[in-house]
């Protein structure tokens, strides 16, 4: 792990961003705002937070639907788990361990597993730039990418390219793979004939179980539901940061409540399209900066912004880790042991699609 270069590139981003949040913080400003708080708050806002973690998991059980029929309590914790792990390994080995621990209990592939994984974080983007299309019907979005874009030092067209075409480019081609899973498999067996014969194998089979795992997207019914889904996820999410904000005062810095949901949504789009930015677990970092000057740029006062970016990252990060952590300590399984599980390969013994998950 530490020797990975994605570990260290991760390592520097999060200097880096986490370097520009505290340098154009007053630390001692953001003391007084941190003590001026009311943290009763965070409660609720954090059970907001797990409302949108259950619109996940009912999301990633129809994803999951055309490889097993898993019941949304079973599904629960391995959603949970994922998330803890994304939180405290860094390279985002969560992904890894959510779709081990899907295995490990419900016999679903790893490998198309990890595709359905990729399909909800493909959609999560989609959901973020609707939403911020939305709210760009009360707040001049335009403006505020061209002041992080020189608050960044990258040119604000660049970086909204950057935040939204990855995403139009990965759902039509996983829509494109998905319905013509013959043609891309005959393309797979010619470019696999440059592998030696017992690699090309292998790795046929894990082409073929990743295919399976985008099964769902060949269904507009259920390619609509996961889209429709995705949305009250974050509608959720972003209630936990209006709720938290209340907290710091910050709804005195906008004229009405209307407004104040609208800042916290486009605050809640660009600090998680902001988190594909390379960082350690939990992104920390880039949450914060791109937070904290979303904020700003929106009238928030610089310590203002940033004591409630603190511990919003903190409530959204802490809960969800215990919660996985305790899943983990029922089960008597160490995170370090299911991360190196999780890293290593699939058996190629067992049906590409995976055997049919739920009670036994």
């Amino acid at each position: 792990m530490l020797r990975s270069r994605r570990f260290w590139l991760g390592l520097v981003g999060s200097i880096i961003f986490m370097g520009l949040f505290l340098y154009r913080t007053d630390l001692v400003a953001m003391l007084h705002a941190l003590r001026g708080a009311n943290y009763w708050l965070v409660i609720p806002g954090v059970a907001c937070y797990f409302v949108a973690l259950w619109f996940r998991t009912l999301r990633w059980q129809i994803i999951l639907a055309p490889l097993g029929q898993v019941k949304l309590r079973r599904l629960w914790p391995v959603v949970t788990i994922g998330y803890m792990a994304n939180n405290l390994l860094p390279v985002r080995l969560g992904e890894l361990v959510r779709a081990y621990f899907l295995w490990d209990k419900e016999r679903i592939s790893k490998t198309a597993g990890l595709a359905t994984i990729l399909v909800e974080r493909v959609f999560d983007g989609m959901a973020l730039l609707l939403l911020a299309m939305l709210v760009s019907l009360v707040i001049p979005i335009a403006g505020l990418l061209q002041s992080l874009g020189t608050r960044t030092g990258v040119n604000w067209l660049v970086l909204t390219l950057a935040l939204s075409i990855p995403f139009f480019v990965a759902t039509a081609l996983m829509v494109v793979v998905a319905w013509f899973p013959a043609g891309v498999e005959r393309i797979m067996e010619r470019a696999a004939v440059v592998l030696p014969r017992p690699a090309r194998g292998r790795a046929l089979d894990l082409a073929r179980r990743f295919l399976s795992g985008l099964s769902v997207l060949r269904s507009p019914r259920r390619l609509f539901a996961i889209y429709l889904l995705s949305l009250p996820v974050w509608i959720a999410e972003a209630a936990m940061y209006m709720v938290i904000a209340f907290g710091f005062g910050l709804d005195l810095d906008f004229a009405n409540w209307g407004l104040l949901g609208a800042a916290m949504m486009l605050t809640t789009v660009i600090s998680n399209l902001g988190t594909s930015v390379p960082s350690t677990g939990g992104s920390v970092g880039p949450f914060e900066f791109f937070a904290a000057e979303t904020l700003v740029i929106l009238g928030v006062s610089r310590d203002g912004a940033s004591a409630y970016v603190l511990v919003l990252h903190l409530a959204l990060l802490a809960p969800v880790t215990l919660l996985g952590l305790f899943y983990l300590w029922s089960d008597n399984i160490s995170l370090s042991r299911l991360a190196q599980k999780s890293q290593q390969a699939e058996p190629l013994a067992g049906p590409v699609e995976g055997v049919q998950g739920g009670e036994p």
